[in-house]
């Protein structure tokens, strides 16, 4: 179905009686291209990914991909909302097709990208949740396919469940993935950082491949959880997601201005999309993961031809991320794209190809896998969602558009249909990725199970029934993230009481106590994410690695270190040189050091080049340590420790009024309340006492709840606290 749908403007009215019903281009040249298009619409719906010959036929045209997590399609003008300004998105609206009702297969990041790089549901490709699933070697990626076909790939992201490690990076030439947050080694650094930040990643690399054909992957996390969007946002919406939403507008919209002043937009394929929604309250839900309402995945989709082909056209009919796969196969003409039943071209939808009778299937493990609870099924079809739960749900979208009545119990005529389908298409559970028996030994000798995900007996519950434990998860760890995390802790004890099987609240958990001193409680609670999450997960080895060590633990921090080293967690080698450090064994800690250097050269984790500056500092060498500190700026621009390591090297010299500059800078680089910490703390060190006072009193009024400026507060009102 291809309509006029809502946009208002940029049409040309008078090309409606020539083409078909509904048809609306937006210049002459969009009708040319059409001619050679309209006779092949139904050949190229079916999917399989041909060349196209004709005008259509796009050969060598770059392919942009643009994917900003978290991005409800509800809350955007070119959907209808009012509440917030995208003048980026709504330009490029202007020049693209505008996919109405495009879904995700599920609504998580990981599992959503899999299916748009391969065309396959996650029943198929088999990543089913965000952590401990990986995409299997056989299934080609779209990097992979347009590498073979000649192309240039190139890939960044900003957040690391899309790292390397997940399998989406297999096929790209260049994958940025260093996604790190300022501060030590900890679960809650390695985050995010911002789009505009990888976007210029992306386009130096862009500008170096301009002249050939080239795919360009971006990746920006602006409008996720915790909705701190930069100024002047922040200020203009009172609502924080549509702040965020702008935010994420002026990080595509100044990717796309360089595009054009590079002479590339115009000639290139730009498909703009989201992975998932975002609950926002709607159905008890305040962030993703967990049910499949239209909140969660119908996400925005708009395709932009080459040439500005077919704009400011509108396709009605139920779409699905995995269709991206065979529209760029079809597009380029290449013929060694896999055919992926099920799917069909984009393109030839808004040529006015008849849309297939298909039902858009989704599918979440996640609540079973992390939380105990039932998994969750969806159909869609143009009118209706049918909803597998434990009380099934059936909503009428076109006169329930907020899905606030079930019709499951009046049994409407569409809703067998849509249960026999669904029980003909659901999967069943997979298990993660498995470990070697080497591994499964390591991993046991340190008290963690392996194996498959646990099934337990009886009826698992309703998410419906039990989504309130998660809302208090969020609001605990709102609490926490304001620095209140003695009011947390107590709140997200008696959370996982109830729910004992919630990764994520352990993991706040963890973070809170470790604010409030309790180091040993902190890293049980810790240790419980590990027992509780998919075998040979990495990153959680080494958040309790450096908890360990942070904690004293000396011997334990060691073994979990090296385990995550074997399983090729980058960031290990940070914990085992500082391990190393802290017995004074600088050679060996080089040694570390430089084995970990080797290893990722392409892209070190944060702190190895920090931790090799400290090697020096220690034997003096000043030189030296400040050429490290600024490898390190240039690899991970918000390193706190390396903007701090500068200030120490300036104070070593001898130079205090410069060491206090560099202080000073670091906290308007990073105006966080652990920079003020640190900046407070190294003034005290250099002797600057009137300036670290004054640095902490500024702290304390940009940050008021957190504790850690708080106790530094209390020790210097303290005895001795006047030196």
């Amino acid at each position: 179905m291809v309509r006029r749908g809502r946009w208002p403007a940029g049409g040309n009215s008078g090309l409606d009686g020539i083409l078909p019903p509904g048809m609306r281009t937006s210049s002459a040249r969009s009708l040319t291209l059409l001619a050679g298009l309209l006779p092949l619409a139904a050949f190229l719906a079916c999917g399989r990914a041909k060349p196209v010959p004709g005008e259509l036929r796009v050969p060598n045209a770059p392919v942009v991909l643009i994917s900003v997590d978290t991005l409800r399609s509800d809350r955007l003008p070119m959907y209808g909302y009012t509440k917030v300004r995208t003048p980026a998105l709504d330009a490029l609206r202007k020049d693209s097709v505008l996919f109405e009702s495009a879904w995700s297969h599920v609504p998580l990041t990981l599992p959503s990208h899999a299916s748009l790089f391969t065309g396959l549901e996650p029943g198929s490709h088999g990543v089913l949740d965000n952590s401990g699933y990986r995409l299997a070697a056989g299934d080609p990626t779209l990097a992979e396919l347009l590498k073979k076909a000649g192309y240039a790939t190139g890939g960044a992201i900003s957040a690391a469940v899309l790292g390397s490690a997940s399998g989406i990076g297999r096929g790209f030439d260049f994958y940025d993935e260093q996604v790190q947050g300022p501060g030590p080694v900890s679960m809650l650094d390695f985050v995010e950082r911002p789009g505009n930040e990888t976007a210029g990643l992306l386009l130096g690399w862009i500008r170096q491949n301009a002249s050939r054909p080239f795919f360009a992957f971006l990746h920006t996390y602006e409008p996720h959880a915790p909705y701190e969007a930069p100024e002047p946002y922040r200020s203009q919406y009172p609502d924080r997601y549509d702040a965020e939403v702008a935010a994420s507008d002026g990080v595509v919209g100044t990717f796309l201005d360089e595009l054009k002043k590079l002479g590339i937009y115009d000639r290139a394929l730009v498909i703009f999309l989201s992975d998932h929604g975002e609950g926002l309250g709607d159905h008890g839900e305040e962030q993703h993961g967990i049910f499949l309402y239209r909140e969660a995945i119908q996400v925005p989709l708009v395709v932009k031809l080459p040439g500005q082909a077919l704009a400011g056209t509108s396709v009605g009919a139920p779409v699905q991320l995995s269709d991206v796969f065979p529209t760029i196969g079809v597009l380029l003409g290449l013929a060694g794209f896999p055919d992926r039943p099920g799917t069909v071209s984009l393109v030839a939808l808004a040529a006015g190809a008849p849309a297939p009778a298909r039902r858009i299937f989704a599918e979440n493990f996640s609540p079973r896998i992390r939380l105990g609870w039932s998994e969750l099924r969806s159909l869609v079809s143009e009118r209706h969602q049918y909803i597998e739960a434990p009380v099934p749900e059936f909503y009428d979208l076109e006169n329930d558009p907020a899905q606030k009545e079930n019709l499951a119990s009046r049994k409407p005529p569409e809703l067998r249909a849509m249960v026999v389908e669904t029980e003909r298409r659901r999967t069943a559970l997979r298990a993660p990725a498995a470990v070697d028996p080497e591994m499964a030994k390591k991993l046991q000798a340190l008290g963690y199970l392996t194996g498959t995900p646990r099934e337990e007996g009886g009826a698992r519950p309703d998410p419906k029934d039990a989504i309130g434990s998660l809302v208090r998860l969020g609001q605990a760890a709102e609490l926490h993230t304001a620095g209140r995390s003695a009011e947390a802790v107590p709140i997200l004890l008696e959370i996982l009481a109830a729910n004992p099987r919630l990764v994520d609240g352990w993991e706040i958990l963890s973070s809170a106590l470790e604010r409030e001193g309790r180091m040993d409680e902190a890293l049980a609670a810790l240790k419980k994410t590990v027992a509780l999450s998919p075998p040979g997960r990495s990153n959680y080895l080494v958040d309790v690695a450096s908890l360990a060590l942070r904690a004293g633990h000396v011997d334990d921090a060691r073994r979990h270190a090296e385990l995550a080293r074997d399983l090729g967690d980058p960031r290990a080698y940070v914990v085992l040189g500082r391990l190393a450090l802290r017995e004074g064994k600088l050679s060996a800690a080089l040694g570390v050091i430089d084995e970990g250097l080797k290893r990722f050269a392409s892209s070190p984790p944060a702190g190895l080049h920090v931790l090799r500056a400290e090697v020096f500092g220690r034997q003096e060498k000043l030189a030296e340590a400040e050429a490290e500190y600024r490898r390190e700026l240039e690899a991970h621009p918000r390193s706190l420790d390396a903007l701090s390591g500068l200030a120490i090297v300036a104070a070593s010299r001898g130079d205090l009024t410069e060491a206090s500059k560099r202080v000073d800078a670091m906290v308007r680089a990073l105006p966080t309340a652990e920079a003020y910490r640190t900046g407070y703390v190294s003034l005290r060190s250099f002797g600057r006492i009137e300036e670290a006072r004054a640095l902490l009193a500024e702290g304390r009024r940009a940050f008021p709840l957190d504790a850690r400026l708080a106790r530094e507060e209390s020790a210097l009102a303290g005895p001795g606290g006047a030196r």
